[in-house]
């Protein structure tokens, strides 16, 4: 029995029934959208593709099947559909992404970048393994973009962090969650003498680090520009963990960046600052981190009732205003029947990504995403012939920590 968000703490409540099955690669699949964002009159078209997990059918793998599924091959088929739709820019949102299969990670990257190393690896013996794309060729060659949050660890750090050190694109959000060590999994009834069972233990075994010789690990990836949040660093994320491996470096391997972005995120940067002092939208989400900021610092409450009923209403009046209804949206509420709960299919209409459309008045736009698509916006109007966007810079020096 769960509390939808958008009927408040008055319910009505809905019923969820759970049903154990096997588990559909289609319900954690990737995802396209396009944002348009309008600039002087003219709407600009962005791609988003949401990429909830790096999975991949091991067992179709394995047997070649032609049509196995993966993300990246999911990723490549959604990059040409939005191509079609005529996207200027790609966002992958990573957001919630806790990773998955590493060999995912590197050939999603070469969909971006033609050729070369994607992630150091370096085991308990000091041998550094390397994990390149080998498949020549861009599947998006254009300006690109990739949301994290504390919650994109792992496979997706990996990701990330190469897309920023080639500077192919630009990395938004929040510092990641800064898993960055490889697990084995031993069975001890392997090595018991009699019928015991003695369960399993997990060994830390390798260490990821990034193109550049940086590790991913406690510190996760720093974003280019980040978005307002209100997760704490300090409670939740890698190094908020008892006993984690610190960070580390090791020799950068040798590889060639495709631009220098630092110049026009810097002034992306600039525009984006402004934008949090006028955008009403960007305004209001800021508020709400300071009032649930506030709250986790809260140490006492009142037990006036009429002060919680005046706390209560003014939560009330954001919910309303958040999710664009008011109480008599959802009247029947007394009485236990459902509504706004959920929409019939012949009610909504079905997009061709598979997205349902109907009930956009129920939810909340997703602010931090089209913010996101704005900052690439500002990035194709800064630089004009999108040229810088996509170029061949001069190599660094193998070797080198700076």
């Amino acid at each position: 029995e769960v509390l939808p968000a958008e009927s408040g703490i008055k319910g009505p409540p809905v019923l969820i029934e759970l049903v154990r099955n096997e588990v559909k690669l289609e319900e954690q699949a990737a995802k396209s959208s396009i944002q348009e964002i309008e600039v002087d009159g003219e709407l600009r078209r962005i791609g988003i593709i949401d990429v909830p997990v790096f999975y991949v059918d091991f067992r179709g793998r394995a047997r070649n099947e032609p049509d196995y599924r993966s993300s990246t091959r999911d990723v490549r088929r959604l990059i040409h559909e939005l191509e079609a739709d005529g996207i200027e820019g790609l966002v992958i949102d990573l957001r919630g992404n806790g990773g998955g299969a590493l060999v995912e990670a590197t050939t999603m990257t070469g969909l971006f970048i033609d050729e070369g190393p994607v992630v150091q690896v370096r085991d308990a013996g000091g041998r550094v393994t390397i994990e390149a794309d080998r498949e020549p060729g861009m599947s998006w060659d254009g300006p690109l973009a990739v949301l994290v949050d504390r919650s994109s660890a792992s496979a997706s750090e990996i990701f990330a962090a190469a897309l920023q050190d080639y500077g192919r694109g630009i990395v938004i959000g929040e510092a990641t969650f800064g898993k960055g060590t490889v697990q084995n999994l031993f069975n001890l009834d392997n090595y018991a003498n009699d019928d015991k069972r003695l369960g399993q233990v997990k060994l830390t075994m390798a260490k990821f680090f990034r193109i550049d010789g940086g590790s991913t690990q406690s510190r996760g990836v720093v974003p280019d520009i980040e978005l307002p949040t209100f997760t704490d660093p300090t409670e939740y994320g890698e190094s908020a963990l008892d006993y984690a491996l610190e960070w580390s470096q090791i020799e950068q391997t040798d590889y060639q960046p495709l631009a220098n972005l630092a110049p026009l995120t810097q002034a992306a940067r600039k525009l984006h600052l402004a934008r949090r002092e006028s955008d009403e939208e960007l305004q209001e989400l800021i508020k709400d981190y300071g009032r649930y900021a506030a709250l986790r610092e809260r140490t006492s409450i009142s037990l006036l009732e009429s002060e919680r009923l005046k706390e209560h209403e003014e939560s009330e009046d954001r919910r309303r205003a958040r999710f664009g209804h008011d109480d008599a949206d959802i009247e029947g509420a007394e009485d236990g029947v459902e509504v706004d709960g959920g929409t019939d299919d012949a009610d909504s209409e079905q997009t061709d990504d598979g997205d349902r459309q109907g009930d956009d008045e129920q939810t909340p736009p997703d602010i931090l995403l089209k913010e996101s698509a704005r900052i690439l916006v500002d990035l194709i109007e800064l630089d004009r012939d999108q040229h810088r966007l996509v170029q061949v810079a001069e190599p660094p020096t193998p070797g080198s920590l700076d």
